[in-house]
């Protein structure tokens, strides 16, 4: 773009600012939506964590705005504790098994589900109920093997590297689930 044409839209975007409608501006050459139809975030109400889930997900556009036919996907959550589900120290299972059948929905080649923990991993995996409800709902679940760690430059001013795990890397698509630090109670 010459610099005539980037003065003519800056003129044209600010001009519409100063008239209000901020909504979608037309230059004669360009057609500008300021405002996507899409949000980026949205928050959903439910009777349930899955409920809760298709909520969201559906109006941010739906699972195939985030995950294509044929993708790997990672779904991260928090499976730090050794705490069942009732305690909230993880994840809600339920709102992983949802993401899963989503994601696979959408034509997901596979789904992996797994997290670095803090108390013990087997149990962590285990009490969370995540490990059966990420199964259940089709995807593969694994612990982390301190072997697939791989340095990875990123140029920080105090940190150059940092230890990242090679299939958070690889996957297509990273979805992060963390969990919901508190609760309402009516």
């Amino acid at each position: 773009m010459d610099r005539r044409k980037f003065l003519k839209l800056t003129g044209t975007v600010g001009a519409g600012f100063l008239i209000g409608d901020r909504r979608n501006l037309v230059h004669a050459e360009n057609y500008i939506p300021l405002i996507e139809s899409i949000p980026d975030l949205v928050v959903a109400k439910g009777n349930s964590p899955s409920e809760i889930v298709k909520s969201a997900i559906r109006h941010l556009g739906g699972m195939k705005r985030f995950v294509s036919k044929g993708d790997v996907v990672v779904i991260k959550p928090n499976i730090g504790w050794d705490r069942l589900p009732e305690q909230a120290g993880n994840t809600n299972p339920e709102v992983v098994a949802e993401l899963v059948k989503l994601c696979l929905e959408e034509g997901a080649k596979k789904v992996k589900v797994f997290d670095h923990t803090c108390n013990e991993e087997r149990r962590c995996y285990f009490q969370s109920g995540i490990m059966k409800a990420a199964q259940s709902a089709g995807a593969e679940v694994n612990y982390i093997d301190s072997r697939k760690f791989k340095e990875v430059r990123i140029n920080g001013e105090v940190l150059k590297n940092w230890p990242v795990y090679t299939e958070a890397i690889e996957a297509d698509k990273l979805i992060n689930v963390p969990i919901k630090y508190g609760r309402v109670f009516s």
